[in-house]
């Protein structure tokens, strides 16, 4: 009950303001986009060049102690010694580019000519004497791009070295191929998602949604959402999409960012729609305004799938076994209706609807597995109390009736009924039964077998 009490105030104080946000967002029905990713070159090219590039003095350069690497995307300068870790980020980079064009749908031999200069700097003195560093150049935390430059202090994890290394290379990549026009939040967002990778044996993978917080040591991006929802500084879309330039000068919306457009970019109902916002860089527009007019109809779905995202996040999310099905459900037939949960699913329809009121037995049984590591765990509805999810053994079965009108309020998600064996639930309103069992949204796919759910009229 402590549980639901927490979850239940942390977004109390957000959900006031998503009624101006999807108001807004119903009132602009206008259909601009269509769903897909792109299949050539967006129109409107800056046509990126290395003419931007200042002039530097290579022999002033090698005086200060700094090292050029170069490869066919890059020109990187460092004062830090020779190492594989080092020595190989050009190669990373010109991977990185390759995935960023396929990302785009973009023909990476009609920018033979794209390179950029990145400044990777240890000791700061050193780049200032040699001119890498320009007097008029921003103060920054981890790095900066500026046109077709960028400078990344020195980080002491590898892994975080070579995402801050991407992420400036993702600005300059989005600015000389798309333009500028957007706000903060999209533009660090996709600059966080596109830099997000796995890198082994010489193989790039990106964008990357990490499967274990040992992948990405010092990224923490999901720890900050984590972290902010158990303190009650949750935030919704429509929080983030206002996020001003000011804002990332601390690193929570980095993590904030990164979270919406992971969301956005990876669920199966809304990633295409994400993804031809690209288009609207080139327009001198209202980008957020066009943004939840994308959405359209389903950013009452939108939101309430952000609220279930935020309180579930972690490591190896599957956003499709979590995607859920918000066909409303009808009246339960006379006697009992019989429904099968699966094990390896989030929320599932049951296609039910309890009437509010009335009273309605639950009663649940079978064997399924919720773990096969370093044996296979197995479950029935009851859970197993020697591991615990959200505070709720792992495995127990849960149950949710969403109202059809569930709009401005705490997702009904986000305060399930336990169901276990049995239990009786007598709804306050109308609304679609849901189940599941407790399990964490990145573990799911290790999952078998199903529930036998008896649900029972008075």
């Amino acid at each position: 009950m402590k549980h639901l009490v927490l979850i239940a105030t942390i977004w109390t104080a957000l959900i006031v303001a998503l009624a101006t946000a999807e108001s807004k967002a119903l009132a602009q029905s206008k259909a601009i986009m269509d769903a897909g990713r792109p299949t050539s070159e967006p129109e409107g090219f800056t046509g990126p060049t290395t003419a931007t590039l200042s002039a530097v003095d290579e022999a002033k350069i090698r005086a200060a102690g700094i090292r050029k690497l170069e490869s066919r995307r890059l020109v990187l300068y460092t004062d830090l010694p020779s190492s594989p870790e080092i020595d190989e980020l050009p190669q990373v980079f010109d991977r990185a580019f390759d995935a960023w064009c396929r990302y785009f749908g973009i023909d990476a031999a009609r920018h033979a000519n794209w390179r950029m200069r990145a400044s990777l700097v240890d000791v700061p003195s050193r780049f200032e004497s040699a001119g890498l560093i320009p007097a008029d150049l921003p103060k920054f935390l981890n790095g900066y791009t500026r046109g077709m430059e960028c400078w990344v202090n020195n980080q002491t994890s590898p892994y975080y070295r070579r995402h801050l290394l991407l992420h400036e290379g993702v600005h300059g990549f989005m600015f000389s191929m798309f333009g500028t026009h957007a706000p903060p939040w999209y533009m660090e967002g996709m600059a966080e998602m596109l830099a997000t990778h796995r890198w082994q044996s010489g193989q790039l993978e990106l964008p990357y949604f990490p499967r274990a917080r040992e992948e990405v040591p010092k990224l923490g991006r999901i720890d900050i959402v984590q972290t902010d929802f158990a303190n009650r500084h949750a935030k919704q879309l429509v929080d983030i999409l206002a996020y001003d330039s000011p804002a990332y000068a601390k690193v929570e919306p980095y993590g904030w960012s990164w979270a919406a457009v992971a969301f956005l970019d990876n669920h199966p109902r809304y990633r295409e729609r994400f993804r031809r916002l690209v288009s609207l860089l080139k327009k001198p527009n209202d980008f957020n305004d066009d943004f939840w007019a994308a959405f359209g109809d389903d950013v009452p779905r939108l939101r309430e799938e952000w609220q279930v995202f935020v309180a579930d996040i972690d490591y190896g999310y599957d956003f499709d076994r979590t995607a859920i099905d918000f066909t409303p459900g009808k009246p339960a037939k006379l006697g009992a209706t019989k429904v099968s949960i699966k094990a390896d699913q989030g929320w599932q329809n049951t296609g039910v609807l309890l009437e509010a009121g009335k009273s309605y037995k639950l009663q649940a049984s079978g064997r399924y597995q919720v773990a096969n590591q370093p044996v296979p765990w197995i479950s029935e509805p009851g859970g197993v109390s020697i591991h615990y999810i959200h505070g709720k053994p792992l495995g127990i079965l849960l149950a949710a009736v969403r109202p059809e009108q569930s709009t401005n309020r705490i997702s009904a998600f986000l305060k399930p009924t336990v169901v276990s064996l049995g239990t009786t639930i007598t709804p306050q309103e109308s609304g679609t039964l849901y189940l599941k069992i407790n399990d964490s949204a990145g573990e799911l796919a290790d999952n078998s077998g199903q529930v036998d759910v008896k649900i029972t009229g008075d």
